[in-house]
């Protein structure tokens, strides 16, 4: 037999060598047959990948879930398409109300119906239009009316349920929806006119800072995700390294090694597909128990065709590239395997250049043209932020490198610890890298969130510190708001509101709208002279009187006085008119703008506005915020009085509830990152440690002390995670801070949160460290010493 018949790794015939296909597929068999340790790293690798791989799917469906939650917006659009002038009445014409409420802190989409033919059109979820005093509830608002302790709620929905709002009716599974039928409906009143309903979908995310948290959270919350990947397919790589010395010596050249290796990850990666698409299906009926905003169905949690693509197919690359490029600072001999002693030391260079790479990029989404209300400024503050957080995982090896690499002298402990750092190059680095990426991005968006709601809280203030020193009533108070565009239910509306506990005064009066000789656009504000008194400074009043400080508007001069339904205008000859000079009072929240010089008062006995006339009553309240109850009290009564009528509270103006949305999702998403990361971490120790359980058995033997190797893992694991945390807060302040001036928000910093966030990143690796000790302990026993 000739010499190159022989097998190169040792004596006997040669064998026929396998082809590439069949180094993948003996890899594979290896990670399934190679017994029960082979196994059970297999099936966590599939783990790691299965959680990985539906947490992206996840994120892959939010175009899904926001193109859904457009279409179903859009779909429900009524009174912004309304024709103007309205059509006329016929068969397939409908009137609709505006009769959205708010029930302590939530938003009551609600509409008054009326159909004026046997054809209507229906709004999307209902079947039939309800009959007068018929009610439709969505499925949330009427658990919200049977709760206990909603009383009120239940006072101003009482009328008769006679069916419910389907679920293509809504923007989520819990939104708080109603339809009310109504007889009183009309349109000289309250009603609009429509022949269908639906417009164009447009942006669910509204507002710069609600869509600037909404973009930093997904990046933050997916890359501590890629990362667990990474670490995931790398589970078992020091016993992985001796079978393939094994195969080195049965005659595998290193090619071939490799392609094996790939082959041996390969079943894991497929089946934590199989999972990651098991687990996304499974959890997705669990979206609709989420109550964030009107939620989500299970339905529109679907991954957008493109990115789910992406992610079946991006997945195996990732993890294939991780095992072949964890190999390449190892050396597998037929005899062994050898980590290069002198491997290369990290290079700073492209390190640096990921994190300067992404501090350019969100610098230039500040640039003009660009920002927050520009078009451009998404992908690079996305870009950026993945940049940036990236980069902060690459610098921590080189950190490490230089601060534990060359380190002597301390406790015996220690020592083991620095000396196990310094050998094991990027390895306890990777598994502490996902825990320094969530805290780098948690504090950058809690700088966000915080320095957002601080902002609504400082212009709140402002607005609140006008509601009680401009005073329409002459006294300092808190200021409340109605207006009636139905003819109220009570002949007396001021004085329903002012039976309500904790409101001190309440004044009405109406508005009706008038078109001078001259074409001057001219209100007519009617009330009783008591009120009036109170809007001007008049020179006196009583029953029949009109003021006026309109120039050349004077006595027996005619107003044309506009209806609602495009029908003809009315005629009103002023009576005798007597000046007035002097601001007019303003409530603060008519938002009118009207001065002295443009608005003519009168009492009811002067102007008999006739019943197809247009008018608006409003109704000026000021109240005891400090009541309990007042101002659902208040609703309630304005409901009752007008269901198209809604109370506006200056505290309550400015609070955007989409910030509180996303935060509530950004807490939930938060912990699921760091429950992830926990996880992977655990299993990254135990690793570690049964890697060493020869090592630990030897140090037992020779008389090392349990506890010197116990503190010797937690040296191990603490110190990383200490200089990754001190690396992480210092990059996420700086990333907080740029992402403020996208925002257009004053720079602001919130130290207490930091060290929140930062000490719970310490309170998980000492957790997880914890974890790992059983394992520790029991690779200190004798039977640590035999091998095969």
């Amino acid at each position: 037999m000739s010499p190159r018949e022989r097998d190169p790794a040792g004596p006997g015939p040669a064998r026929e060598r396998p082809s590439r296909p069949g180094e993948l597929r003996l890899g594979a068999q290896l990670a399934l047959r190679g017994g029960r340790e082979v196994v059970l790293r297999t099936l966590l690798t599939a783990i790691g990948v299965g959680v990985a791989t539906a947490a992206l799917l996840l994120a892959a469906s939010l175009p899904t879930v926001l193109d859904r939650l457009s279409e179903r917006n859009a779909d429900r659009v009524d009174h912004q398409v309304a024709p103007d002038p309205p059509p006329p009445a016929g068969e397939d014409t409908l009137l609709i109300g505006i009769a959205t409420t708010t029930y302590e802190t939530q938003e009551i989409h609600g509409r008054l119906l009326r159909a004026e033919g046997s054809d209507p059109p229906l709004p999307p979820g209902v079947a039939e239009i309800p009959g007068p005093g018929e009610l439709l509830l969505s499925p949330a608002l009427a658990d919200l009316i049977d709760a206990p302790g909603n009383e009120v709620l239940r006072d101003r929905f009482d009328q008769t349920v006679v069916g419910e709002i389907g679920p293509e009716g809504l923007l989520g599974p819990h939104e708080a929806a109603f339809y009310l039928g109504s007889d009183d409906l009309s349109v000289e009143n309250a009603g609009i006119r429509i022949t269908g309903f639906g417009g164009e979908p447009g942006p669910v995310l509204r507002g710069p800072v609600v869509l600037l948290l909404g973009v930093v959270g997904a990046v933050v919350m997916l890359t501590p995700v890629v990362v667990f990947l990474g670490a995931a397919v790398r589970f078992g790589g020091e016993q992985r390294e001796r079978r393939l010395a094994a195969l080195r010596l049965m005659g595998a050249d290193r090619g071939a090694v490799r392609r094996i290796a790939a082959g041996e990850t390969l079943p894991g990666i497929g089946l934590g597909l199989v999972l990651g698409a098991v687990l996304f299906l499974a959890g997705r009926p669990l979206v609709e128990t989420v109550r964030v905003s009107s939620g989500l169905y299970a339905g529109d949690v679907t991954p957008h065709p493109v990115l789910g693509a992406l992610v079946f197919a991006g997945v195996p690359l990732l993890a294939l590239w991780v095992v072949l490029a964890s190999l390449r600072g190892v050396v597998v001999e037929p005899l062994g395997t050898v980590r290069r002693a002198e491997r290369a030391r990290p290079k700073l260079w492209w390190r640096l250049l990921l994190l300067v790479l992404g501090v350019v990029l969100i610098f230039l989404s500040m640039s003009p043209g660009q920002g927050a209300s520009g078009d451009g400024w998404l992908p690079l503050v996305t870009i950026g932020l993945l940049a940036a957080l990236f980069g902060t995982t690459a610098v921590l090896p080189w950190l490490v490198d230089r601060l534990f690499g060359r380190a002597s002298g301390g406790p015996l402990a220690l020592q083991l610890a620095v000396r196990r750092l310094a050998a094991a190059g990027g390895g306890p680095t990777r598994a502490v890298s996902g825990i320094v990426v969530t805290v780098a991005g948690a504090i950058a968006l809690q700088s966000l969130f915080v320095n957002a709601w601080a902002d609504a809280e400082v212009r709140l203030a402002d607005t609140a510190a006008e509601a009680y020193t401009v005073d329409a009533f002459g006294a300092a108070g808190y200021q409340v708001q109605a207006e009636l565009w139905m003819p109220p239910a009570d002949d007396d509306p001021a004085g329903a509101l002012a039976r309500v506990p904790g409101v001190e005064e309440a004044a009405a009066f109406r508005t009706v709208w008038g078109t001078a000789a001259d074409g001057t656009d001219v209100p007519v504000r009617i009330a009783d002279c008591a009120v009036l008194v109170q809007m001007a400074d008049l020179p006196g009043c009583s029953a029949g009187d009109v003021f006026s400080a309109v120039p050349g508007l004077g006595s027996g001069d005619t107003l044309m006085v506009r209806p609602r339904d495009g029908a003809t205008e009315s005629a009103w000859t002023l009576p005798a008119v007597s000046g007035f000079e002097g601001p007019l009072v303003e409530h603060p929240w008519t938002g009118e703008g009207h001065t002295a010089r443009d608005v003519v008062l009168a009492t009811p006995e002067a102007a008999a506005v006739p019943g197809e006339i247009a008018a608006r009553s409003t109704i000026w309240i000021r109240a005891d915020h400090t009541v309990p109850g007042m101002e659902e009290g208040v609703r309630h009564t304005v409901a009752a009085l007008d269901p198209t009528s809604r109370a506006h509270f200056p505290i309550t103006t400015l609070v955007n509830p989409g910030m509180l949305d996303i935060r509530d999702a950004l807490v939930a998403g938060a912990l699921a990152c760091l429950t992830v990361i926990a996880a992977g971490l655990v299993v990254g120790t135990v690793e570690q440690v049964r890697g060493r359980r020869r090592v630990h058995a030897v140090l037992t033997a020779f008389g090392a002390r349990r506890s010197t190797l116990v503190a010797s893992v937690v040296w191990q694991t603490t110190l990383p995670v200490f200089l990754g945390i001190v690396l992480a807060t210092a990059v996420g302040t700086a990333l907080g801070t740029l992402i403020q001036g996208v925002a257009g928000l004053p720079v602001r910093f919130v130290p207490v949160e930091t060290l929140v966030i930062a000490g719970a990143g310490v309170g998980v690796a000492a957790l997880t460290t914890l974890f790992a000790i059983p394992a520790l302990l029991r690779t200190m026993r004798p039977e640590g010493l035999r091998s095969e």
